[in-house]
């Protein structure tokens, strides 16, 4: 791009002027010696810059050869597909709960109810310390006394 730009102001200057013999004709020939020097340096950078270009897609053929193959045989797809079927046939976690019950942990001690005597009446005597010691305030206890001066409950929600 230099050179050609030399060229023609060299060209322009040779056109307005008549060429004298002497230091002028040396310095002009010096200075296209110059522009044509820089030229060539320049061609021979972009040769350099191709070379290294044309290395680098060499390097890369690698990744672009697998990105087609994943692009026409789509395995990201496929993969996809099977952990979908994988997951498809497994077995449902899921309990359809108060009609079925779940296995018990041989750690386990027994399951919130209210006991009753032998006669079929609660063990309940509403003290209401359940209620109190709930965390998540799920118990609520309702009370009455009896004939007899014992409190028994009437109401008991959990």
């Amino acid at each position: 791009m230099a050179g050609i730009i030399a060229r023609q102001a060299l060209q322009a200057l040779r056109g307005r002027q008549p060429v004298q013999a002497g230091q002028s004709a040396i310095a002009l020939q010096n200075q296209w010696q110059g522009y044509s020097s820089r030229a060539n340096s320049s061609k021979f950078r972009e040769d350099e810059e191709s070379e290294q270009l044309a290395k680098d897609i060499a390097k890369d053929w690698n990744a672009v050869f697998e990105r087609s193959i994943n692009t026409l045989f789509l395995t990201e797809m496929v993969r996809g597909l099977m952990l979908t079927l994988k997951y498809f046939f497994d077995r449902n976690v899921t309990i359809n709960y108060p009609f079925e019950k779940g296995p018990l942990s041989p750690r386990f001690r027994g399951e919130h109810a209210l006991r009753r005597y032998p006669t079929g009446e609660e063990r309940c005597i509403a003290c209401k310390l359940c209620e109190a010691v709930c965390p998540a305030q799920a118990i609520t206890i309702e009370a009455e006394e009896r004939e007899d001066g014992s409190r028994r409950t009437t109401r008991y929600d959990y």
